[in-house]
């Protein structure tokens, strides 16, 4: 190659470079823009999410938007919030999607826009948006289901009550589906009982009076939401032996596992969820893939409750 031509490839590398610096976006003058949709405004397990995710802005500058219907079953509040962000250009949405079929129309609405779709600890049927982050959900459920048995004595009869908070939520789904996978393979136990409470305390509260009442052989529950399990809690009769598991880290939860009332704490770590979930949309907006693995969960004892580990999990909304 001449010396001419080696001045002409140096040149036309230049320009090149000049181009690409001049489309590289300057994110301290023009932040990203990302709406963190939730399924519900309240609870310790999705304000947890949100602390995360406020880790994550802090580190990366980006500018947040928490969106949220009150009620998790309120699918259409949260398409509206959705379509909300699209007509506000959003750069990227985070979002825990509460119905695995309803919210895919608007999801591939907003991805045809050129927004990045990160879904967090729930996915939908046909699609996984630009990245999906959760926990191994069925794997919660079958350790659940083996830390309830072993608080019964070998050879007694386990007769279960499963409490859910919505139906078309595969986080919730995948946990149930661990849960049966387990009671079918031990000789003794069977869920005589699964319904779902629609994270509304009442609802759960009468559901187990109920069922306590009707069949006096019930003498497990599974509490798979913190809603759920305060009513739960509110339901159990003075002087009936009922072992209880539940998903949550709310005071009175943890006030309750301490005192023994409740057996164990399933505890995802939310704060890793959120604050993943906005760095990831972060790294897909500049055409980077994130690093994709499973978040961490643990099921924590009164035994095991100040533990360093878990008691970072417990309290991870004053993080």
């Amino acid at each position: 190659m001449t010396r001419r031509q080696i001045s002409m490839v140096l040149i036309i590398l230049l320009v090149i470079g000049l181009l690409g610096g001049c489309t590289r976006r300057d994110e301290k003058q023009d932040p990203y823009r990302i709406a963190v949709i939730t399924m519900m405004q309240g609870g310790e397990f999705w304000g947890a999410l949100k602390n995360g995710a406020r880790n994550a802005r802090t580190e990366t500058g980006a500018v947040l938007e928490f969106m949220a219907p009150i009620n998790e079953s309120d699918y259409e509040g949260q398409i509206a919030y959705v379509e909300e962000a699209i007509a506000q250009r959003f750069d990227a949405i985070v979002l825990a999607p509460s119905h695995t079929t309803r919210l895919e129309d608007v999801v591939e609405q907003a991805r045809s826009k050129g927004i990045k779709v990160v879904l967090a600890d729930t996915r939908l049927e046909k699609s996984k948006g630009d990245l999906f982050i959760t926990a191994d959900y069925f794997q919660v459920g079958l350790e659940m289901a083996e830390h309830a048995f072993s608080l019964f004595e070998e050879g007694e009869p386990i007769k279960a009550l499963v409490l859910g908070s919505i139906p078309n939520s595969t986080s919730m789904t995948s946990v149930v589906s661990g849960l049966v996978t387990a009671f079918n393979a031990q000789d003794g136990a069977e869920i005589a009982y699964a319904t779902y409470s629609f994270t509304d305390e009442a609802i759960a509260k009468k559901i187990t009076e109920e069922i306590l009442d009707s069949d006096e052989g019930v003498n497990l529950i599974f509490a798979l939401e913190e809603n759920t399990a305060h009513g739960v809690v509110n339901a159990l009769p003075e002087g009936r032996k009922i072992r209880l598991i539940a998903f949550g880290t709310t005071q009175f939860e943890v006030q309750l596992l301490e005192e023994r009332v409740i057996d164990a704490l399933v505890v995802i770590n939310n704060f890793n969820l959120g604050y993943r979930s906005v760095k990831a949309a972060i790294d897909l907006l500049k055409n980077n893939r994130p690093t994709e693995k499973m978040v961490e969960h643990a099921l924590v004892t009164k035994d095991s409750m100040f533990s360093e580990e878990h008691e970072r999990l417990l309290f991870q909304t004053i993080q």
